[in-house]
């Protein structure tokens, strides 16, 4: 095999995956019933929830996933990953 072969299904492989390394906001909160809901402001109606803050990252990173995998299935655009800045203020 030739190492333009190899290069080529690496390159592919990379070009595949685009959520390896992006990273989306999620906002969490608990809710009256003490669950946490976490959602993905970038991808609309991406929700999930947990019994825990680390069930619900779990969920809502399966979600993140689907969601995207969804897009890519149907040809959508995937919205590129919020950026955001902290911006301190006197009280």
């Amino acid at each position: 095999m030739k190492v333009d072969d190899i290069t080529g299904r690496i390159a592919s492989r990379s070009a595949n995956c685009y959520t390896c390394g992006v990273k989306f906001r999620v906002t969490i909160e608990s809710d009256e019933d003490g669950v946490f809901v976490a959602e993905c402001p970038a991808l609309p109606g991406c929700i999930s929830q947990g019994k825990t803050r680390d069930e619900a990252m779990a969920n809502i990173r399966d979600a993140i996933q689907g969601y995207v995998e969804s897009l890519k299935k149907h040809n959508e655009p995937i919205p590129a990953p919020i950026t955001e800045a902290v911006v301190e203020v006197s009280v």
